[in-house]
């Protein structure tokens, strides 16, 4: 059965979403797993933990929803299943526990008494299907109490038409205005090209390493030809959220400008409110509409602050690479006395004037004996080295970016996406001879993303291709740095990303020598 496409009837974003089709049997089947079978945003329950680890990993992979991957890969056999559950039901839990008291002791705790640490103990699973890159960057930038596992752009083939269209998404600011046409023009244009290359770049790929397998010819094609996907291509993500973190991710996703993350928050909401009612209960008293108004004006005058103050300030050149904008100049011996503190009985202050007089040879000794030999990557380095923080301003493709940014436990700014700084289409497609029709088609898309920005600014980052070159501002301590570098420089990690994350390591070494022994599974580029 065809999947048709709704143009926005009601001017909603979401209104572009495609339900699928499922049996009646699917569908009874589902409807016991699943809070919906035909919104964007679902939450699945009464899964094992280990069903649930395997369906996220599948979606992250597959071209089909979870939803769909769930039927197919996971239900051994539908007619039993559905047999099951209709036995299940006629038994019923209800009478057996007392649901209404639960919510009521919820209630009165979390909304009534604001024990958020009550709400982070209830872990929800959430899968977000056909949502925009520019959405899933905003759910992942979230600390504390959220895991998201999203599509791999890098596994996965995102030219994929459905009843011939792309699949991205299109902002109904955008398709209602003049600038419409040429804004599925110049996306089309994009992934038209994009399909076009997989299978030349798959046949060079093959003839310059002919010992590879297909799976890595694959892998290899599909990580570089994504330059050309913009952030308006839809992904899929499974996420593993608790209570406290889901309120505030509605409360960030109503207070964004842009009108698809406003529609997911409000969907969001909707949907936890079916699993359990109190964890959106504050939503109904003023504080929910205070906290997305705040986080709203926040941003509003942030805006206004930097026009105020900085019209007319010429901008310095941006140049690709990493710069160590600043770092703690007592960074080494806060490490070195915090590796010290807790064995004694002294202050914090006097371990850290006798840290000041030892010589380099014995602070060296020390960090050496306390980070000793570690067996795995996985393995870290002890708290001490939170000590030391430094500040990273990075240029780098949007492409790259996005694998950096799921690091959440940094401090990371970013700001509107565009074109300014240029583009980078990677070393291997200027090799093959693809640079010259590469660069044309992203200055034409660069072009209609300029144009249309000037009436839709928030709306016109959709057409920022992922080979675009972007600002990105990171604060983060020195066991970050260290957890970052060796992550991100492993096997089989995207060569870009491991460039960045090599020269960060390397500027902090040369910022803190004496912590430099922590580093010791970077494959440095």
């Amino acid at each position: 059965m065809s999947e048709k496409l709704a143009i926005h009837p009601e001017g909603k974003f979401l209104a572009d979403y495609i339900p699928e089709r499922f049996t009646s049997k699917e569908e009874e089947v589902l409807n016991y797993f699943f809070s919906n079978l035909d919104q964007p945003i679902f939450i699945a329950s009464q899964l094992p933990p280990s069903l649930v680890g395997a369906l996220i990993a599948r979606h992250s992979q597959s071209p089909h929803s979870m939803r769909r991957n769930f039927l197919e890969e996971f239900v051994v056999d539908l007619d039993d299943l559905h047999f099951r559950i209709e036995q299940s039901r006629q038994i019923g839990l209800e009478g057996a526990l007392d649901l209404q008291a639960a919510n009521a002791l919820l209630e009165k705790n979390f909304v009534g008494f604001g024990h958020d640490s009550l709400a982070a103990t209830i872990p929800l699973i959430v899968g977000f299907d056909r949502i925009s890159q520019l959405a899933i960057k905003q759910i992942e930038d979230t600390r504390i109490g959220l895991s998201p596992v999203e599509k791999s752009t890098r596994y996965t083939d995102f030219g994929k038409k459905v009843d011939g269209r792309y699949l991205y998404a299109r902002s109904p600011v955008i398709m209602a205005s003049e600038y419409g046409e040429l804004y599925e023009r110049e996306i089309d244009a994009n992934l038209d090209l994009y399909s076009e290359l997989l299978g030349p770049v798959a046949e060079d790929y093959r003839r310059k390493f002919s010992k590879a397998s297909e799976w890595q010819i694959k892998r290899m094609t599909f990580d570089t030809v994504r330059v050309l996907l913009v952030a308006a291509n839809f992904t899929n993500a499974g996420v593993l959220v608790n209570g406290q973190a889901a309120e505030n991710l509605i409360i960030k996703l109503k207070a964004s400008e842009l009108g698809e993350n406003q529609e997911l928050g409000q969907l969001l909401e909707e949907e936890i409110r079916k699993i359990s009612p109190p964890l959106v209960g504050r939503f109904e008293k003023d504080f929910g509409q205070q906290a997305v108004e705040y986080r709203a004006g926040v941003t509003r005058e942030a805006k206004l602050l930097a026009g105020e103050y900085l019209m007319g300030t010429e901008s310095d050149e941006f140049k690709k690479g990493v710069v160590l904008r600043s770092y703690d100049l007592q960074g080494e011996d806060k490490v070195i006395a915090m590796i010290l503190w807790p064995g004694c009985d002294l202050s914090n202050k006097q371990v850290l004037e006798t840290v000041r007089q030892l010589s380099f040879e014995d602070k060296e000794a020390i960090v050496r004996r306390y980070v000793g030999q570690r067996l795995d990557r996985r393995i870290k380095p002890g708290r001490a080295f939170e000590e030391a923080i430094l500040s990273y301003g990075i240029v780098m493709r949007f492409a790259e970016w996005r694998d950096l940014q799921r690091n959440r436990m940094l401090t990371p700014h970013w700001r509107i996406f565009n074109c300014r700084l240029g583009f980078d289409i990677g070393e291997d497609l200027e090799e093959f001879g693809y640079g010259g029709i590469i660069r044309e088609r992203l200055e034409e898309l660069a072009q209609a993303q300029v144009v249309i920005a000037r009436d839709f600014p928030i709306e016109a980052q959709y057409l920022v291709p992922f080979g675009t070159l972007i600002p990105y501002e990171i604060t983060l301590n020195f066991r970050e740095l260290v957890y970052i570098a060796e992550l991100r420089t492993g096997t089989g990690v995207h060569e870009g990303y491991a460039r960045i994350a090599s020269e960060m390591a390397r500027s902090g070494k040369e910022a803190y020598p004496l912590l430099s022994s922590a580093f010791q599974f970077v494959n440095w580029r």
